[in-house]
């Protein structure tokens, strides 16, 4: 069962006008934008995971859930959370890569919205994704101390995109060019640490557009 895909989609879904007025688009395109964007963020952090730890560090430092305490905030541009917390483009930048184009193009044919409108959703949502992940080890789905261990996100993750995949086949040479390799690797923009690990030191050049 895609478990984090089905509580984000009924933790987003119903905001889908929200969000829609956010990034000047129809609530009903966006809504079914939202059902293929979730998955497919998630199967670009499996990826990441894959990597090293630069997943598990992002989250611990800088999404601990916190975000979805004030989500409507946060959607309307009024949360009072730290710019690497909410910096989109950067966590697109770094598990997307160049592939950011192909996703976009790919839901955009799925859901009606235009690449841009896309582009902006996808940047809007992937701080609530990883403030998920944050939520989930903090409520002990990790290892030893509570935190998250990367086998348990790496595998958890995996699970979501196998998932994603034969929900969506229509998206499935999304989700597979995700496998082996990170989206930031592919743009080459990693560093040793890999992955998400660049967004430490990243994450504070600005806010999600």
């Amino acid at each position: 069962m895609a478990e984090l895909t089905d509580t984000l989609n009924k933790l987003l879904e119903p905001r889908a006008d929200e969000i829609g007025k956010r990034i000047g688009a129809d609530g009903g395109k966006t809504r079914s934008a939202i059902q293929a964007a979730v998955p497919a963020l998630l199967a670009a952090l499996s990826a990441n995971a894959s990597q090293g730890p630069g997943l598990r560090q992002a989250i611990a430092k800088d999404h601990d859930g916190s975000i979805l305490d004030d989500l409507g905030g946060y959607l309307g541009g009024t949360a009072k959370l730290s710019p690497r917390t909410t910096n989109g483009a950067g966590i697109l930048e770094h598990t997307l890569g160049q592939r950011q184009p192909t996703v976009q193009k790919a839901l955009s044919a799925k859901s009606g919205l235009d690449m841009g409108s896309i582009g902006s959703l996808l940047a809007l949502l992937a701080p609530v994704v990883l403030g998920m992940l944050g939520k989930r080890g903090a409520s002990g789905g990790g290892s030893g101390s509570g935190g998250i261990g990367l086998d348990d996100i790496g595998d958890l993750l995996n699970r979501e995109k196998d998932d994603a995949r034969s929900n969506n086949p229509d998206l499935g040479d999304i989700f597979d060019s995700f496998t082996g390799g990170s989206g930031a690797a592919s743009s080459g923009g990693s560093s040793a640490g890999g992955g998400l690990g660049d967004i430490l030191d990243s994450l504070g050049k600005g806010r999600n557009g």
